[in-house]
């Protein structure tokens, strides 16, 4: 299992190098980096270091599987804007002397369209997607951590146009201090397209994300803190008019969550992320674009979790996540 953390350390010092001038904008399957579930959508996207991360984040981070994951299926829904939904399936199971694996599946339905030419004449319809299937194994690295490899193979249709590509993913999750702290770090959607859009070759949206999660020992609290795409400093917004210096480019990165902790099976969630606030913020009055709200709520072997992330005056996603243990 050396050979497995050795091979993850290798791939966050040496390729993030390569990767270093990426600009979002340019890369593709952008929908790779969509919340993998309610719980982390409530805390403001994607991170790589909580307390118990479940089998529907194992793409986010591969290190979450356990040997608690035995038999879990997890499914999620995000209802997005206009007639889009995201739709996920993740099951995991483990696998004595051997780790922890999982596979999951991922889909977009962008709805149908109607084709028209420059004229305005109408030519049938069509209809457009986004599709990935993933698998990864992890397991015990040294006392109190974890490590996990895993492999997507991504696809997505609009209209005449196909792209294909092959990506790895994976990561270390750590526990100490009595399990009250809990660090991970993560690298996702490192590959490269088989076949492209109109013969155009364009880059993965290549991320690599560090964390940190902490629960106070005399208060129901639990924070959490993710630095993601530390692959570039600069995260351009489109209506930069300046620099926004260090501290904003800092702040871009991050992604803070918190966690009130009712009870072991109730967790009420509230989350932000910077990055997302600066592209979908109007300026025309106090806007919670980035910001997230969300509900766990365990009972019996289920698990449910649901969210509500604002984006602006164009709405809010909500999304619900359903886990089980067999």
């Amino acid at each position: 299992m050396k050979k497995l953390i050795l091979a993850v350390l290798l791939i966050f010092t040496g390729l993030s190098a390569t990767t270093h001038a990426q600009i979002g904008n340019n890369e593709v399957f952008g929908f790779l980096n969509i919340p993998a579930s309610a719980r982390t959508a409530a805390l403001g996207g994607n991170h790589v270091s909580l307390d118990q991360g479940s089998t529907s984040l194992f793409t986010v981070n591969p290190a979450y599987l356990s040997q608690t994951s035995h038999k879990v299926l997890s499914v999620s829904y995000l209802n997005h804007l206009s007639d889009i939904y995201l739709a996920t399936t993740d099951f995991s199971y483990h696998l004595d002397n051997i780790g922890t694996v999982a596979t999951g599946i991922r889909f977009v339905n962008y709805g149908d369209f109607t084709r028209t030419d420059s004229d305005g004449q109408e030519h049938g319809s069509f209809s457009s997607y986004d599709f990935s299937w993933s698998t990864a194994i992890a397991r015990p690295v040294f006392d109190l951590m974890q490590g996990g490899l895993g492999i997507q193979v991504i696809s997505s249709r609009y209209d005449t146009f196909q792209s294909t590509a092959i990506a790895l993913f994976g990561g270390l999750h750590y526990s100490f201090n009595n399990d009250y702290t809990h660090a991970g770090i993560s690298f996702r959607n490192l590959g490269m397209q088989l076949t492209k859009f109109d013969e155009t070759g364009e880059d993965l949206p290549f991320t690599i994300t560090a964390g940190i999660t902490h629960r106070l020992q005399h208060l129901p609290l639990r924070f959490n803190l993710a630095l993601h795409s530390l692959n570039r400093w600069e995260l351009p917004v489109f209506d930069d008019e300046e620099d926004p210096g260090f501290t904003g480019h800092l702040f871009r990165h991050a992604r803070m969550g918190l966690e009130i902790l009712f009870s072991e099976n109730v967790n009420l969630r509230i989350g932000y992320d910077r990055l997302k606030n600066e592209e979908l913020k109007t300026d025309r009055r106090i806007d919670l674009s980035g910001a997230g709200i969300g509900l766990g709520i365990g009972f019996s072997d289920f698990k449910f979790d649901v969210s509500r992330t604002s984006y602006s005056e164009t709405g809010g996603l909500v999304q619900l996540s359903i886990s089980h243990q067999f």
